[in-house]
């Protein structure tokens, strides 16, 4: 394996493990959420700290790749400083998980977070790895204006959600104002936009087809596992979701037409 690569690895699972003992005390593996975002951007600053080239275009995707994870990171706390315990989720595992949860979370949590995380960071690999003489022509300026829409897009739509948890609304009503009346995920369209934009960027940058592998798999998990727990989820505990789900398709904001399923495929 790249040394880079190894490197980047075992960093990961280091901050994972470290995040895990912090949980442990405070029974609550909500926190491993915050790690999220700041997880690619410490992969990305440690290449360049253990030896890699840098170069003005590495410098500017990295710093795009910081501004997302610092407004991820902050957007997290607080949506989860608003929550009454533990994330319904992880509330939910350590209850099934009986008296040896507090251990076996650390694999089924945490570590495989980390690996998750390392696996989808191809995009932050590719940009480290790239030569630094390598410049960005059109594809890769391409990217970066999709990533700075994409950051927009969810930024803006998660934002319009915290003040909807702020005002106490969020488990009474479904919120279908502003960007949430064209589409029932806005924040997720936001973060496959971006993610995209990444990896072309990323590609352009250094040649690497495998840069994209981590925001095909990203798409893929959000659109096939995220996106369907989230919908049975939300058709189950509000009243007026079917109703706002007939009328906003479910991520792209295309005209819908055809009665609700909460198969977001459809």
């Amino acid at each position: 394996m790249d040394p880079f690569l190894m490197t980047s690895l075992v960093v990961t699972l280091i901050a994972f493990t470290a995040i895990w003992l912090i949980h442990v005390p405070l029974e609550d593996a909500g926190i491993v959420d915050y790690y999220w975002g700041p997880g690619f951007a410490v992969i990305g600053w440690t290449g360049l700290a253990f030896g890699a080239e840098g170069s003005g275009a590495k410098l500017v995707l990295l710093g795009a790749v910081t501004l997302w994870a610092v407004r991820l990171a902050t957007q997290l706390i607080m949506r989860h400083r608003l929550m009454e315990g533990e994330d319904g989720r992880y509330l939910k595992m350590r209850q099934n998980g009986g008296p040896q949860w507090w251990w076996r979370s650390l694999y089924k949590v945490f570590l495989l977070q980390a690996v998750i995380l390392w696996l989808v960071a191809t995009p932050v690999h590719a940009i480290v790895g790239a030569p630094a003489d390598a410049g960005l022509s059109l594809l890769g300026y391409t990217g970066i204006a999709l990533f700075v829409a994409g950051l927009a897009l969810e930024s803006a739509a998660d934002w319009q959600l915290y003040r909807h948890r702020l005002e106490g609304r969020a488990g009474k009503e479904t919120l279908s104002s502003g960007l949430w009346s064209y589409s029932r995920h806005p924040n997720y369209l936001g973060e496959m936009m971006l993610w995209f934009g990444l990896g072309f960027a990323a590609y352009d940058l250094s040649g690497a087809w495998w840069a994209l592998a981590g925001p095909v798999a990203l798409a893929a998990v959000i659109r096939l596992v995220s996106l369907p727990l989230t919908e049975q989820h939300l058709v189950a505990s509000r009243s007026d979701y079917a109703d706002y789900a007939a009328r906003t398709p479910v991520l792209l904001p295309l005209p819908r037409t055809g009665q609700f399923n909460a198969d977001p495929a459809e």
